[in-house]
């Protein structure tokens, strides 16, 4: 075999094709995006790590819990008006390892009367072999 046959070899058997964790990552946001979209919490909060030790970080309060953080949306967004239309932009993710990546974006909320908007930073951490988001700080 001459030698860029060797090489194309070891390429093809020492790189499996695997899918690339950030697009994985991007998918739990766009997920997001389209569940709060249509006004469904439960499926937005999919994202999220569903454990007590989850952490939801915004103006000076800290929450714990997943259970805890879907009742405080539905409890500040009752209705598709308070709901309005959620875009994520993410500005970066770096990966820490291979099991964990720091998310940094822009939310904006688009309703009738206002828009708000702000920014997040988000832990986001491959457990039992899917990513969620473990931990969020969000900010106007």
């Amino acid at each position: 075999m001459h030698k860029k046959g060797w090489i194309l070899l070891l390429l093809l058997l020492g790189l499996p094709v695997q899918a690339v964790p950030t697009d994985d990552i991007a998918n739990i946001l766009r997920d997001q995006e389209a569940a709060w979209n249509r006004g469904d919490l439960d499926a937005y909060m999919q994202g999220y790590w569903q454990s007590d030790k989850m952490r939801f970080v915004s103006g000076n309060k800290f929450r714990y819990g997943w259970a805890e953080t879907l009742a405080a949306y539905k409890k500040n967004y009752p209705d598709k008006a308070t709901l309005g239309q959620l875009k994520f932009t993410i500005e970066e993710t770096k990966m820490l390892s291979n099991y964990a990546a720091i998310v940094v974006g822009r939310w904006q909320l688009t309703r009738v009367k206002d828009k708000p908007n702000g920014v997040f930073t988000l832990l986001v951490e491959k457990i039992d072999d899917k990513w969620v988001i473990t931990h969020d700080h969000s900010s106007d």
